[in-house]
């Protein structure tokens, strides 16, 4: 199960607003399990992990559940994902 269709889950069956679903997949999972402190939101002092996004709008992401709008995947401030390949490490 992906977390775009958890998130779309949380909207269409739990009537959770997008921001509240995007707030519930991140910081508030990472609160659950302590973690807050170094994941869960881009901030100075935490690990840099996000995903680019190739629309117009994050909601894409939530609702194109076949072929997700996926630009780049970021791990600890580095891209280990580009439009679907694994990046080589250096």
């Amino acid at each position: 199960m992906s977390m775009p269709f958890v998130m779309n889950l949380a909207c269409v069956l739990m009537r959770m607003t997008m921001n509240e679903a995007l707030a519930a997949a991140t910081i508030n999972a990472a609160g659950s399990v302590c973690k807050s402190d170094e994941y869960g939101s881009l901030e100075v002092g935490k690990y840099g992990d996000m995903l680019v996004i190739d629309s117009p709008r994050w909601e894409h992401l939530v609702y194109e559940l076949i072929d997700p709008p996926l630009h780049a995947v970021y791990k600890k401030g580095k891209k280990v994902v580009e439009r679907g390949a694994v990046v080589a490490s250096k």
